[in-house]
């Protein structure tokens, strides 16, 4: 199959299943003999973190070449592809408990990712609107931009499912993959990878009767597939039970408005008027427990879900009841009673997403005075944040910024480099915050964090560093091409609010199209060392900079130099790297 053809046929499925959400879709599993399906998976996973991680035999992408393609697509066609089970390892949560992730070998996440690819194309037309989690051009920011459009919320329901991947039920999950797939093998082929196993922490190995392994490179995609269940039930329950176009005036309101206007034309004196205005004002305009009039809203990231309501709380009481026996009788899955909660928008405070989420009346809003205010704010989560520095080794507990000693041996600008990780990466996508002035107080941590660092390094005072360096932390350096470069601290100059950060990131949702496919091959590709064309070639791979050791070995400083994870080498150079034989000045002559 050529190139253009494969593409041909992926787009065909996206348009077929854009224009009609219940087509079937059938001859699938023959996309697996094409050779550039794999290069598309390749390319697609090539830079991720987990590219250079190892699975249970010790293999990951790393060797990539042109014989693991031909094996695949020889054993695709007599069905005989069996996946080996992942290496697993256990890191912790927020919570405490400890979370499960699972690490395919390397021929096993290219098939994962073909899988996915596919998938993707099917079913990516289809979901809802209401879904953020694990879908291309979306983020926590949408699904947040999403919350605040509902005006007017009373209740909220605070949604999280019980280990919602371990407990995916492959029974369930194949019945749903079914009814848009008509191609037995694909479907075998998902059970496959479903019912691969793992090595425990005692290196054992068990058998997965259900759940969907964690770290997977289609795992995503199969777990918005099962809860895409719940989002079509939502819509309906959205659909159903919306109820009303406005609310009932309400009467004290209607009373003291018209008391007001009467005061005014009379002229009477200026005290009753303002009186009058206060007690107009200290009232709702209209009937905030309408029973005509109900509206509700939902949104869901991963396996965590939350919905608005407006009604009475026997309405929220009852409709977290029925999301309840809709996961337990049609996905077999746990609504978490722990993490479920029904909250009060205007007496309290609802996290989601790292985010805080309040009502104008909260009893912790201090902004707004308005006790009707029916608008929803989001709130950046300062202590949440000050928590992630004090686990990265920035601050203390109150606080107060300290150096980091595991950069001490780095060079000045790849402290500042660092910093401005870690300083982009936490306020950035708080800029729509109402509560984004307080961005100071990490900025802050941050900045003397990185100058006391420094201090350190140089056995200077903090005062001497600023002196030295400017009040950004600038530094000049040369790069590996010997050519002159700076890099300063990227400090915020404002922490105004960005009003319509919220509201752009909205907007582009409803207008993004699917990514394109990477057709790009690297075992075209001559060697990078010899650059003979008549060899086969193999890619060499690198772990991320923070992932290395030191001392560099004299590929990985070449690499590190020319700003690349993966280099095709040719079989015998890649035996004289893999045997550490090069010598640095032998690599850079070449």
């Amino acid at each position: 199959m050529e190139q253009s053809k494969l593409v041909e046929r992926l787009e065909g499925y996206r348009r077929r299943n854009s224009s009609n959400q219940s087509y079937v879709n059938n001859d699938l599993y023959r996309l697996f003999y094409s050779r550039d399906l794999y290069i598309i998976a390749y390319n697609s996973v090539k830079s991720n973190d987990g590219a250079e991680t190892s699975g249970a035999d010790g293999t990951s992408l790393h060797g990539f070449c042109e014989e693991w393609i031909t094996e695949l697509i020889s054993s695709m066609r007599d069905e005989s592809y069996q996946p080996q089970p992942n290496r697993t390892t256990m890191i912790p949560k927020k919570n405490g408990k400890m979370r499960k992730l699972s690490f395919p070998n390397g021929k096993d996440k290219l098939v994962q990712e073909a899988v996915r690819v596919i998938l993707e194309c099917i079913y990516e037309p289809t979901f809802s609107n209401l879904s953020y989690g694990f879908r291309p051009k979306r983020s926590t920011q949408g699904a947040i931009a999403e919350v605040e459009t509902w005006k007017g919320t009373v209740w909220f329901i605070e949604g999280d499912i019980s280990a919602c991947f371990d407990e995916i039920d492959h029974r369930i999950l194949e019945t749903i993959l079914r009814e848009r797939i008509d191609d037995e093998r694909l479907i075998r082929l998902i059970n496959k990878i479903l019912k691969a196993g793992y090595f425990d922490m005692q290196h054992t190995l068990q058998r997965t009767k259900t759940g969907n392994a964690q770290g997977s490179c289609c795992s995503p995609i199969l777990c918005n597939i099962y809860l895409d269940k719940l989002d079509r039930f939502m819509e309906t329950v959205i659909d159903s039970d919306t109820t009303g176009n406005y609310r009932k005036q309400n009467p004290d309101y209607a009373k003291a408005r018209y008391l007001y206007r009467k005061a005014i034309s009379n002229g009477s004196d200026p005290k009753t008027i303002k009186q009058l205005n206060y007690t107009m004002a200290n009232l709702p305009s209209t009937d905030r427990y309408d029973p005509n009039f109900r509206r509700v809203k939902y949104v869901r990231y991963a396996d965590d879900f939350l919905i608005g309501v407006i009604a009475p709380k026997a309405y929220a009481v009852d409709l977290k009841r029925k999301i309840k026996e809709f996961l337990n009788n049609e996905l077999s899955l746990r609504l978490s009673d722990e993490k479920t909660k029904i909250t009060h928008a205007a007496e309290n405070e609802v996290s989601f997403l790292g985010y805080i989420i309040r009502k104008g009346t909260g009893k912790h809003c201090k902004f707004h005075s308005n006790p009707f205010d029916s608008t929803l704010r989001v709130f950046m989560n300062t202590e949440g944040i000050l928590k992630k520095l004090r686990e990265n080794g920035m601050c203390r507990s109150n606080g107060y910024p300290i150096g980091i000693s595991r950069l001490l041996r780095e060079p000045p600008e790849e402290i500042i480099k660092y910093g401005n990780q870690v300083l982009r990466g936490l306020l950035t996508q708080q800029r729509g915050c109402y509560n984004f002035f307080e961005g100071w107080r990490i900025q802050y941590v941050i900045m003397f964090s990185i100058a006391k660092t420094l201090a350190r390094k140089f056995d200077i005072s903090v005062k001497k560093v600023f002196a030295r360096f400017g009040s950004s932390l600038s530094v000049s350096y040369r790069n590996a091409k010997d050519k002159a470069c700076s890099v300063s601290l990227a400090l915020f100059k404002s922490f105004a609010r960005k009003r319509d950060f919220f509201a752009i990131i909205k907007s582009a949702v409803s207008c993004v199209s699917l990514p394109k496919l990477n057709l790009m091959d690297p075992l075209a590709r001559v060697c990078y060392i010899c650059g003979n064309p008549r060899l086969h070639v193999s890619m060499y791979h690198r772990k991320t900079k923070k992932k290395l050791d030191k001392p560099y070995s004299p590929i990985v400083t070449v690499m590190l130099a020319i700003n690349r994870r993966q280099i095709s080498l040719c079989g015998h150079c890649f035996a004289n790297v893999e045997a550490d034989r090069f010598q640095l000045n032998q690599l850079k002559r070449r």
